[in-house]
Parts: C-alpha cells; structure tokens; sequence
C-alpha cells in the first residue's frame, strides 16, 4: 500500500511569502506511526509540485484554517481518480462536518493513536467517516518522527523537536490547548535524549582551539558551521519549571544553540533564566501581545504585566539571550496610536526580532464564538485568516486602519534605521543570527 501525505501551501501574494521556511513535525509524527509495510512520502506543496496523476492507495492531508482551501482542491483533485482521502490537523478538527465535504475522513485530535486503525480500516474496505483521538497521547510513546521523508535541501539548516505537548492557559485567540488539551504532558527526559543523540553528538562543537580562533570573528559561527541549531516547538517549554530545568541541563550536554517559547515572566526566576543563558539559548519567543491589560485579561492572559516588559527585556538580554518578541493588534482595547507604540517599543527596547500579527478568531475558538455572537465576523474566507487580514470588525478603528497599520509595524520594525539600532549597534547580542532573519524581513517589506 502506497501512502502519500500532503502539506498544502496556498498560493500567497508576494508580499506575504515569508522567506524563513522551516521544516515540519506533523507529518513526520503521522509516518512513523503508520504499520510497517506501507510505501510512505511526504510532499511539501511549498516546495514540491503534487503529481495528481501518481499512483497511491490513500491521500492523508493537513491543514491550518488560511490553507484549508487548498487542501479541499488537492482533496478533490484525487477524489476524481478514485484515491481516498483522509484529512486532520487544527481546522478539520474544528470542522469536521464541513471538510467532510471534501474528503473521505477526517481525524479528529491527534492522529497517533487513531491513523493505524484508519489504514486497518482500509485494508478491509471499512474505513469510517470520522476518527476521534479520545485519548491525548501518552508522551512516553512518541515515536522518533520520520524525518527521513523531508528532504533538508528545502528548510533553513534548523532542526525541530517536541518535547511537551498542551498548554493549561486558555488564551481566546488559541487553538492549541483545544487541539492538545489543557495541561502540559512531558516527554521522558530519557527519550528526548536520545531522540537528541540521533540529531547531534554529545560534547563540544568542535575543537576547543579552532572554536576560539572562528569565535573571534563571530562566537555562534562554530554553531552555524557545524549546524547545531534547535528549534524547540513546543507552546511553552518553561510551563513545568522543574521538567524545563532537567531539560535545560541535558541541551547544555550538547553543546548546541536552540530558541524556543516561554512567558516573559521567566526574566524573573533567576533559576531559570541561568539555565536557559548556560544551555545555549539564543532566543526566547515571547508573546508580549499587548500594553493593554484591558486587553490581556480579556484574551485570558492576564499573567503578562506591561509595566514590566522593558525591565524583563533589559534582564534576559543581560543573559546574552535575544527576544523575539510577537505582539497582536486589533483587539478592542487598541486604538490607532498602537501601532507605532509597537513600533517604538521593539526599537527602544531593541528587540532582536519582532512581528506583529492582527488577531485571527480561527474557528472553535473562544474569540470566534464571540465575534460571531456580537455579529462582527465579516468574512468566512479561510484563506484570509493569515493575521495580515481583518477579517471582524474592530471596535476602536476601522478594517481598513488595522489592516494598513499591521503592515506598518513590519515596515518600522525591519527599517534599516531600526536593524542598525536593535542588531549592528553595540552591545549587540547573536548579531549572525538575527541580522540575516531581520534582513529578510527587511527586503519583504520594501514590496509593500
């Protein structure tokens, strides 16, 4: 049996195609579950054209909610020829009965513990409309993804790794925690580690004295070169404090730079920031999101505290750590002038790399519900639920202003004034790193 699973990419204006493309783990995770025997291959549409015509036994697609579209035609296309299909991810999870429209099944949840009974279904010819993942997966029994099916000539030389899944916050704009639950479910250390052992080698970079002969001209070109980079992916990998700890104590074995996801309240526990500077962090993705805490109690995420964001950017930098910092605009506590607070913000404070996003109520979620309960959802396109369009109406400004002064904040933020100011000036913190992102982001804007 032949199995093709499918990672659309809807056909983006230019101005909007980011140039950072970074691998998945989804599909990978889905494979490796798959029983043995079966003739896999991944295909990324970003990079890769779909041979409609090659011949397979089951079509398994993913989606979020912008590209949901193209994943019904890609549906469709292999329909006609008489190929089942199969989709899961976040939107079809949210919708089931309206991607049912457009495919044989859906997954509900996660597919790990649910897509082997799917493919025995199919072998017998009985394969169901729907599948529920009941049970969250135990984190002890996930499977090394297959990364062998990603051909790495396509991704930034960055590799990806999960080590919790759900999130017990139950901000209104998110998905996630619908999706993976509302607690945090760890890895054993013991496999994360040795999923680890087989993306890097345990101890330094490189030799000690070539190390320091090419740290003189840059000290993360020995990671570059030797591309030992890490992506942790997880929501928040500082949710369980003493479970973060232990992880941070073993990337530390591995001599490696990472970035990942935490609150900005970690600038305030001494004990994790000193093992997130030691472990070889270089970046921390904060969602600051708001200086309105009008508007973060009302997304539910009151924990964040504005009147500390310059201070607790001041520490972690002091850490050598940089920030990427990501805010949302549009909520109904912001009026006109957010933008450039935005803007003013990410420059004087020298945020390494910053984007702002206008809030996207993806459908299932608490915002959605209630933007449609107040009648202001004024557009069930999909495909312009991608955070660079309105697609509700704003309390405090119109569509026309949020969507114009989103794209401004890119534009401020990745002026060359700003990079020189947050990046080349000194004191400057993993200059190599964030000069290259910031100045891809810098040639996407002058489009606009």
């Amino acid at each position: 049996m032949k199995i093709l699973l499918i990672s659309p990419e809807r056909k983006r204006k230019k101005e909007e195609a980011f140039l950072f493309r970074l691998s998945f783990l989804n599909l990978p995770y889905v494979a490796a579950v798959t029983p043995p025997g079966m003739e896999l291959k991944i295909v990324d549409e970003a990079f890769e054209k779909i041979d409609f015509e090659e011949k397979a036994d089951l079509v398994g697609i993913t989606a979020q909610t912008p590209v949901a579209p193209r994943a019904y035609r890609i549906a469709e296309e292999f329909k006609k020829r008489g190929i089942p299909v199969v989709m899961g991810g976040v939107h079809a999870s949210m919708l089931p009965q309206e991607a049912l429209q457009h495919v044989d099944a859906v997954v509900v949840g996660e597919a790990e513990g649910v897509w082997p009974d799917l493919i025995e279904d199919l072998r017998r010819g009985q394969m169901k409309r729907i599948y529920v993942g009941s049970e969250l997966t135990n984190p002890s029994r996930f499977p090394l993804p297959r990364r062998d099916l990603l051909s790495q000539k396509f991704y930034f030389p960055l590799r990806l790794l999960e080590t919790t899944r759900g999130c017990p916050h139950r901000c209104d704009f998110c998905g996630v925690s619908k999706f993976f639950g509302y607690r945090y479910r760890n890895r054993p250390i013991s496999e994360i580690e040795r999923e680890l052992d087989t993306l890097f080698q345990k101890g330094p970079v490189m030799n000690l004295g070539l190390k320091k002969i090419l740290s003189l001209f840059n000290r993360d070109l020995p990671y570059f070169l030797k591309r030992r980079l890490l992506y942790i992916i997880d929501s928040n990998v500082a949710g369980d404090k003493r479970f973060c700890l232990d992880l941070l104590s073993l990337l530390k074995e591995f001599d490696l730079l990472w970035y990942g996801h935490a609150p900005v309240s970690i600038a305030f526990d001494q004990k994790l920031l000193e093992g997130f500077a030691q472990s070889g962090c270089i970046a921390i993705n904060i969602g600051f999101e708001s200086f309105s805490t009008k508007n973060l109690n009302a997304m539910g995420k009151g924990f964040n505290q504005p009147s500390r964001y310059v201070e607790a950017v001041e520490k972690i930098h002091d850490r050598g750590i940089g920030i990427m910092g990501t805010f949302i605009v549009g909520l109904d506590d912001d009026d006109p002038g957010v933008f450039q607070r935005i803007i003013d913000f990410c420059v004087d404070s020298r945020l390494d790399w910053a984007l702002a996003f206008i809030m996207a109520p993806y459908p299932g979620t608490d915002s959605f519900l209630r933007l449609e309960k107040e009648g202001r959802i004024i557009c069930r396109d999909w495909e312009k639920y991608d955070s660079l369009n309105a697609v509700y109406q704003p309390l405090r400004m119109s569509v026309e202003e949020l969507e114009k002064g989103v794209r401004a904040i890119w534009k401020g933020v990745f002026s060359t004034s700003s990079i020189y100011k947050r990046i080349i000036k000194r004191p400057w913190v993993h200059p190599l790193f964030y000069l290259a992102m910031n100045w891809q982001f810098h040639q996407l804007t002058k489009t606009w």
